[in-house]
């Protein structure tokens, strides 16, 4: 899956982030994901915060 590189998914904004909880997660023996192609959140364009909105200019074809 092509993550778009103006993707911001809904848990990338509301504190769910497993990327940005890592150290957390760890300190809790729980998976940890390394980075946001491993997330297990990102649904491409059908969780983008950006999605028809003026913010979304890709084509949604190439991002699922």
């Amino acid at each position: 899956m092509k993550i778009c590189p103006d993707y911001t998914g809904v848990s990338c904004i509301d504190g769910t982030c497993p990327v940005a909880n890592a150290a957390e997660y760890a300190e809790r023996c729980m998976d940890v994901t390394r980075n946001c192609n491993e997330c297990i959140h990102y649904h491409g364009c059908d969780d983008c915060a950006w999605l028809n909105t003026d913010f979304c200019d890709h084509d949604k074809s190439l991002y699922k």
